[in-house]
């Protein structure tokens, strides 16, 4: 698990390892159009992949369509992304015009949103295939390889060639759409992809992937509407400066991301081979992992006014230190939301992830407009952490109730 946890973690740490190259070759208002860009297809993302990885994840462990058929279903889910790719295109092109007046950006990046946002998915299939047949060191070489070369065209394109913003959303671009056509290959010479394409396996992922949509999309529709309100009701520039402390914040985000990527195949395959006792340990684990991201906030809230002094290197940024705990808060509990919400995904019960969803993303929105309206952009942050707060505390709830495990019980003693 810590080999997987260091190697995802490479690959989401790339937006605080820009950080200092961000805030010097780029000014507020430009970090804000790249914050928006990036939001915008972050939440177009999980529309297209429709959780096409979750559902060969939990197959590969689960086998319920037989471990004979594994490579015929990941080859069939893999076809659902790439139908609801062109349906996207389609759309963007009808109305990417009022979108890209509206954001006063040039029309061409609203084009690429549904091609940005599809190069995730093949090296999200080929990390967690590394991980399910448990390859720690192929899956730490893909990720870190990727993450290098992410940094390094980043870094070119925005010193090198004097860029824009333009300049990281090609470099991401470009290493994706690379390491996509390596993950292909690599997908294809283990034997994993086929010409082999059935309907029934492409309805199994598709009715996975449905109800966690709007579960999915939440986390996405938070991270882009406060954004948006920052956007319209203050001012671009403040919105890069919000982004700034965002992302030092959201290395909870993260760490807690990374971890849970490692977790979920260990927890997938413990579940399997339940026993009191394994109850117990997973518990013991999901504690362990609890207390961790809570030091880990707190550890970064007190330094991180040593990361604003080495790591911005502009003064116009500073404000941004301000941000930094309340995000971080927010993001250790969408980590132990994660933790909870693995059951309800185990359980195939997805449809009430769908409904906390649902009532959290109309939540986090009246928040944003009235705590931004009272308290400024300050409010956007207060917004985003009562929102994973509430996202915790009644995911808990229902997964107590259909899988009730032994988290009040003496979990330190095996029967």
């Amino acid at each position: 698990m810590s080999v997987y946890t260091i190697s995802n973690l490479s690959q989401k740490a790339i937006g605080f390892l820009l950080l200092p190259v961000i805030t010097m070759y780029l000014s507020t208002r430009e970090t804000g159009d790249l914050s928006t860009i990036m939001a915008i297809v972050a939440l177009v993302g999980p529309l297209i992949m429709m959780s096409a990885h979750g559902a060969i994840n939990l197959e590969f462990f689960r086998q319920d369509q037989g471990k004979e058929n594994f490579s015929a279903y990941l080859s069939s889910a893999l076809m659902n992304p790439l139908l609801l790719f062109l349906g996207t295109t389609l759309l963007v092109f009808l109305f990417g015009e009022y979108l890209a007046a509206w954001l006063e950006m040039e029309v061409l990046w609203i084009y690429l949103i549904p091609v940005l946002s599809l190069t995730t998915l093949i090296p999200q299939v080929r990390s967690i295939i590394y991980q399910a047949q448990e390859q720690p060191i192929n899956h730490a070489i893909y990720n870190i390889s990727m993450t290098l070369i992410d940094l390094g065209l980043s870094i070119l394109l925005l010193v090198g060639l004097s860029m824009s913003w333009e300049g990281r959303v090609l470099g991401n671009f470009g290493t994706k759409f690379l390491f996509s056509l390596i993950g292909l290959f690599l997908l294809w010479r283990s034997g994993l992809l086929k010409f082999d394409i059935r309907r029934i396996f492409m309805r199994d992922a598709i009715w996975f992937g449905l109800p966690l949509v709007p579960h999915i999309l939440s986390a996405n529709i938070m991270d882009l509407s406060d954004r948006l309100f920052i956007r319209e009701m203050i001012s671009v520039d403040e919105l890069g400066v919000y982004d700034i402390g965002y992302k030092i914040g959201s290395i909870i985000l993260i760490l807690q991301a990374a971890i849970n990527m490692a977790w979920l195949p260990f927890f997938f395959k413990k579940m399997k081979e339940i026993t009191p006792n394994t109850k117990k340990e997973i518990v013991r684990l999901s504690y362990l992992m609890m207390g961790g991201l809570s030091l880990a906030g707190l550890l970064l809230y007190l330094i991180s006014p040593l990361i604003f002094r080495y790591f911005v290197w502009s003064d116009a940024y500073q404000a941004g230190l301000q941000y930094v705990g309340i995000i971080a808060l927010a993001y250790i509990f969408l980590g132990f939301y994660k933790l909870f919400s693995a059951y309800i995904i185990y359980t195939k019960n997805n449809k009430y992830l769908s409904y906390i969803a649902v009532f959290n993303i109309i939540f986090n929105l009246f928040l944003n407009y009235v705590l931004i309206r009272k308290y400024g952009a300050i409010g956007a942050a207060y917004a985003t952490l009562t929102s994973y707060f509430m996202f915790f505390i009644i995911t808990a709830i229902i997964s107590q109730w259909l899988y009730p495990m032994p988290w009040l019980s003496k979990f330190w003693k095996k029967e």
